[in-house]
């Protein structure tokens, strides 16, 4: 992991704030972001929703005393430096770069944080609260090197969200499940973990694997992959991989239609119904017709869907995800390029395995 240093000036003012932290499954989400971009192989998710308690456990890289000082503060991150990195394919490989995630958290919890750095003989702690320091000194409670992130009295300044929240704590857990599963799709090579504090129940466990495919099984009850068929492509700054089922592999049931754009999950929009009209077009057809631009109309509801585990990596600047709280709605500048290049992607992987 970088050096924490706070943005510049021209920066800050530059990128959007993205960070609202309206329920516990957004400050999860956060928090395992942290995590993954700290290179961690395993990830530990608990969380007590009565107690409003959330507490993330890695293996990451940790963090020096020195990062600790300035982290917590908005727009300190190690993740951007410079307003070039966001035009580059390969300058931002992480989740979050504005620097607000821990601040805002601890606008509305009791933080702490608890890490060890790889070579440093201590470990240090910091608490914070309404975006303040309450300490920060050395602990070794941490003996190996990671980072231990724990947010006590969530939304205690929000008492309606708060009482909502709490509510309802089997709909916040699963709501978190699916958070940390969408994560864990697309980041196979990563063990997690998500325990409910307050049953002790073990809702989620992953294992580190190669590819999804693992997971899949575990998660779907999908043994038979031989349906699904693998997705690599790149054009330029634009690259997709994943998996996509055949066309007339199609399920009836949509057992898994999962898009990420830089690993980011995004929700329904143009891209899946492309990959959908594709389907459908295909089905329609007697043999395979090379045409350009995906199916106009409506799809008939007795047409099978298909099923999709897509990844597709370009620079940041071409595209934005701060429209709406969730961050699961991408707005690209030129949509017509990158459809262009999707439907390319998808219709030569089908071409190949009808060549088989």
């Amino acid at each position: 992991m970088g050096t924490i240093n706070r943005l510049p000036e021209a920066v800050r003012n530059t990128v959007r704030s993205g960070t609202v932290l309206f329920d516990l499954t957004r400050v999860v989400e956060e928090l395992v972001f942290n995590s993954v971009d700290a290179g961690a192989t395993k990830v530990f998710v608990y969380v007590g929703v009565c107690n409003c308690y959330v507490k993330v456990v890695d293996d990451g890289s940790g963090i020096s005393r020195d990062g600790l000082v300035l982290l917590g503060e908005r727009h300190a991150t190690s993740k951007l430096g410079h307003l070039a990195d966001m035009d580059d394919a390969t300058g931002i490989g992480t989740f979050g770069f504005r620097g607000e995630a821990l601040a805002s958290i601890s606008d509305v919890s009791l933080l702490e944080i608890i890490t060890k750095a790889h070579g440093r003989p201590n470990g240090y702690r910091k608490v914070m609260k309404g975006s303040k320091c309450l300490y920060l000194g050395i602990d070794d409670e941490r003996k190996d090197v990671g980072t231990t992130v724990v947010s006590r009295d969530l939304f205690y300044n929000q008492p309606v969200r708060r009482k909502y929240m709490q509510s309802s704590p089997k709909k916040v857990l699963h709501s978190v499940k699916k958070c940390v599963l969408r994560i864990a799709l697309v980041h196979p090579k990563v063990s997690f973990k998500f325990i409910d504090m307050e049953s002790e129940d073990e809702l989620l466990c992953t294992c580190s694997s190669s590819s999804p495919l693992a997971l899949l099984i575990s998660s779907f009850g999908i043994e038979d992959f031989s349906f699904l068929d693998e997705v690599n492509a790149n054009d330029g700054a634009l690259e997709i991989s994943g998996y996509i089922s055949s066309p007339y592999d199609s399920i009836s049931v949509k057992a898994f239609q999962y898009v990420y754009i830089n690993s980011r999950y995004v929700c329904k929009g143009p891209i899946h119904k492309l990959l959908n009209h594709l389907a459908a077009s295909f089905d329609c057809s007697d043999s395979w017709k090379a045409n350009n631009g995906f199916l106009k109309g409506k799809r008939s509801k007795s047409q099978a869907c298909p099923a999709y585990l897509l990844n597709l990596r370009c620079p940041h600047s071409l595209y934005d995800l701060t429209f709406d709280p969730l961050k699961t709605h991408v707005v690209f500048k030129d949509w017509e390029p990158v459809l262009a290049f999707i439907e390319r992607a998808i219709r030569s992987a089908w071409m190949k395995k009808i060549a088989h």
